[in-house]
């Protein structure tokens, strides 16, 4: 089991100062936060890529920095895939040779070349040069040439941000069999909580370089945009619809045994899809409505209560929690309350499925 151990103080000419205090273990565990919060440096410390005033570093049994001992593993022994949102292959290889570059055996772990192709799907692409590829192949590259290198963490530093959502969504799969397939310990760097849900196990929030939470990703997420952190608009539901389907004229599917009806134009990739949804979106009612519009009905009850000073956030425990933003007089008519029963309206058009 890989454990990541990072205790760092930073300073900027600039007057930005960084003194960041966390712990990773195996699975995803994502750094969130705005821009400027701090999320980039943690991660080039973390590689190597950058020294701290005053730090300690340690993965697994190994120390990859300790400032006041003098030791600072330099990156390319510190056995960490380094995934960068701009890509960075080498522009005079092929797709093939930029795999291969730095592949390497380590004891307990043998990353096969041809399984890493296979779920990366870059078969066809092997002998292209990355001038020629999307940019969603030359992600795809520059993630295969990270896992060939069998590292024992594997780092991404919003890989995922110059991607348009179709292709986003795509690559977060990719994402999910890899660390599915290998067990890669991975931080994640996001700004992004829809990202952020789907992939991480563990949130590590920061903002103004400092950790404001840290947890499991869905709990950890809700507390912190909703009540710790200054700059965020609360929080986007991520839900998890299965046994998608055609029928008649609409697709459909269900949360737990309620149905659930998705947009016209939702693609046909499967038989489980992710949607995106906003608070917003989301209306309240004591008892089901019969000529609404909006063809999602959802019975729950209600999980928590967070009043804010100009709005009020609810979370309905419908199989999975859906957050509904509400004014404060609706609180009061409905009489919400923890445990309270009530269903969730929402309109098919305003679940964004994700590929």
């Amino acid at each position: 089991m890989s454990r990541l151990e990072f205790r760092c103080q930073h300073y900027f000419a600039g007057g930005f100062d960084l003194d960041i205090q966390f712990d990773a273990d195996d699975g995803v565990t994502a750094i969130f936060g705005p821009s400027g919060s701090g999320k980039s440096t943690t991660l080039s410390i973390t590689a190597g890529l950058l020294r701290p005033r005053h730090g300690f570093v340690k993965l697994s049994d190994r120390v990859l920095l300790d400032t006041e001992a003098g030791r600072c593993v330099p990156p390319n022994q510190r056995h960490i895939g380094f995934v960068f949102q701009d890509h960075l292959l080498f522009p005079h290889m092929s797709v093939r040779r930029n795999l291969l570059y730095g592949k390497r055996r380590r004891p307990g772990r043998n990353i096969q070349f041809d399984r890493v192709v296979e779920i990366l799907e870059l078969e066809h692409l092997l002998d292209r040069y990355p001038a020629t590829l999307s940019g969603g192949q030359r992600q795809r590259t520059a993630l295969g040439r990270a896992i060939l290198s069998s590292p024992e963490l594997l780092v991404m530093d919003e890989p995922l941000t110059a991607l348009d959502e179709g292709l986003k969504d795509r690559i977060l799969a990719y994402l999910e069999k890899v660390v599915s397939e290998y067990h890669l310990p991975t931080l994640f760097v996001s700004h992004d909580q829809t990202d952020v849900r789907r992939l991480a196990d563990r949130v590590v929030v920061i903002e103004g370089g400092r950790v404001v939470a840290s947890g499991p990703t869905s709990a950890t997420l809700d507390r912190a945009v909703i009540s710790t952190m200054r700059s965020h608009p609360g929080p986007t539901n991520l839900l998890l619809i299965e046994d998608v389907k055609r029928t008649h004229e609409h697709w459909e599917g269900r949360i737990g045994q309620q149905r659930f009806r998705l947009p016209a134009d939702t693609p046909p990739n499967g038989s489980v899809h992710h949607i995106q949804l906003s608070p917003r979106d989301v209306t309240l009612c004591q008892h089901a409505v019969e000529g609404l519009s909006a063809r999602n009905q959802l019975r729950g009850r209600v999980d928590k209560i967070v009043a804010l000073e100009h709005r009020t956030f609810v979370a309905v425990d419908v199989g999975q929690l859906i957050w509904a933003e509400v004014s404060d007089e609706v609180v009061d008519e409905l009489k919400l309350c923890e445990g309270a029963e009530v269903y969730c309206l929402i309109k098919a058009a305003a679940a964004q499925p994700l590929y």
